[in-house]
């Protein structure tokens, strides 16, 4: 029995040995100089905003420090408009300033720590135009049904989205409700774009977990975003999984800015009232 002892106690020094003195391979996991990552987007109903953060190894299993002291400047048009603040995790303009369709913008971020970071310049395009609409409403269902119309910007199925925001008696029901635009549907016929959104026509609201009232919903507000290529090019050059924090050393990762990684994509909204 003592000699087991002796022999088990002496393979787990040797496996423990083996553990401490195992070379660290630079290959696999290469040492890279931290740069800044901004992702940004420039929409025509809200405020410009920016999130920055600087990339970390691989194995930096940490959570997201995002840096708060850079200076970051919005142009328009190659003309400086403002410089971002910093507030709840994230760069914004003005509450004032937003995206106008038709405009080129651009960041520029500037750190003493990191390169610069200089985005390419993005263009907001026009929002698309509403031709026409419809509504119906199934009891069975307890549910409505819009079909919609609206102007072919040429983009792929999937950079559209339609959400909406439902309301009973004048009161926000339930806000976002969102429904993306799937490419195996058939909806495009020359330059206009078909599209079936299905709302609910009740909403049950929670107090503490447990349903106090339901609302019928009697009118909403209707958004049709179109997003821009950027944004899914970046999305769909991304890893499936990423070990501990941001690490891109791949090149085939999307990227529209210098000095960094990261993306400056845009949303043009158009909105508008049904009542049911």
């Amino acid at each position: 029995m003592k000699l087991k002892t002796i022999l088990l106690a002496g393979l787990l020094i040797l496996l423990t040995a083996c553990e401490l003195t195992r070379t660290y391979d630079e290959g696999i996991f290469p040492e890279a100089p931290p740069v800044l990552v901004c992702f940004a987007r420039v929409e025509n109903e809200r405020p410009i905003s920016a999130y920055l953060f600087p990339t970390v190894h691989a194995l930096d299993t940490s959570s997201v420090n995002f840096v708060s002291d850079a200076t970051v400047e919005l142009y328009k048009d190659g003309q400086l408009l403002e410089e971002l603040q910093f507030e709840n995790e994230r760069y914004v303009s003005a509450p004032t300033t937003v995206g106008v369709p038709g405009s080129q913008y651009q960041l520029m971020v500037r750190h003493n720590d990191y390169p610069n970071l200089v985005s390419e310049s993005v263009l907001l395009p026009p929002p698309v135009e509403v031709f026409d609409y419809s509504i119906n409403f199934s009891d069975s269902a307890s549910q409505y049904s819009i079909d919609l119309s609206f102007s072919h910007t040429g983009l792929d199925a999937a950079s559209y989205g339609v959400l909406a925001d439902l309301y009973a008696d004048g009161q926000l029901a339930r806000d976002r409700v969102r429904t993306a635009i799937s490419a195996a549907d058939p909806f495009v016929k020359g330059d206009t774009v078909q599209f079936n959104l299905i709302l609910p026509a009740q909403v049950t609201r929670f107090e503490d977990f447990i349903p106090v009232d339901t609302l019928h919903v009697d009118s909403a507000a209707v958004s049709i975003q179109s997003i821009s290529d950027q944004y899914y090019e970046y999305f769909a050059s991304r890893p499936n999984g990423e070990i501990g924090g941001f690490f891109p050393p791949q090149d085939d990762l999307f990227t529209n800015f210098e000095g960094g990684y990261g993306v400056l994509f845009t949303v043009s909204a158009e909105r508008f009232g049904v009542k049911f």
